[in-house]
């Protein structure tokens, strides 16, 4: 697997407060797929309509949530950001080009070929909550070995289209967590939710 996009630095403005932002939420998307691009010579685009619509549903959980961060508040930012994966994969954040995916004969082996609207999301949100947790909480997190198992990814994909709510769970399982594959929406049910996280320095 090649090594993965949307590495997001400190900036001035907080990551978290940056992604709250409809406007500089979709900028720190658009670096991604430039990045992708670049990399793969494939261009993705974001459908602004579509992303509009993900990013307002993901604010609505956002602050529906709140609650939740004062109990767990590094197992709080690891569910909002399965959220808007969730959401952007549900409403077709991004695409690839028309004339771009003719070009494509990838096996599941190559999974940012692939699925490349399943690798770009799901690493824009890895990328955003390191970056949040580091700043938030002062912890640092890798993803897990499950994130280069093309069969993980596989099952993933075939999911995601009968219950759009189970990409929460697999981005549990990315970042190395319990998911909840039952209840994957329910944020009291977390199998994190009655314990506060050590922070790793």
């Amino acid at each position: 697997m090649s090594q993965p996009i949307c590495s997001i630095e400190g900036q001035e403005i907080a990551t978290w407060k940056r992604v709250q932002k409809l406007t500089l939420c979709r900028q720190l998307l658009q670096r991604c797929c430039d990045e992708y691009r670049e990399r793969h010579a494939l261009p993705v685009e974001i459908d602004d309509r579509n992303f509009t619509t993900a990013f307002f549903a993901w604010i609505d959980v956002v602050e529906r949530s709140a609650d939740y961060r004062r109990q767990n508040e590094q197992d709080y930012f690891q569910f909002v950001f399965g959220v808007l994966l969730r959401d952007l994969l549900r409403e077709k954040a991004i695409h690839l080009k028309k004339d771009a995916s003719t070009q494509l004969r990838p096996s599941p082996g190559n999974i940012a070929d692939w699925w490349p609207a399943g690798y770009v999301l799901t690493h824009f949100c890895i990328g955003t909550l390191k970056a949040t947790l580091r700043e938030q909480c002062a912890v640092e997190v890798q993803p897990s070995d499950a994130i280069s198992h093309p069969a993980v990814w596989q099952s993933f994909r075939e999911n995601m289209i009968e219950e759009p709510g189970l990409a929460i769970a697999f981005f549990d399982k990315f970042m190395g967590l319990e998911p909840n594959w039952r209840e994957p929406t329910q944020i009291n049910n977390r199998p994190a939710a009655a314990r506060r996280p050590a922070k790793i320095q």
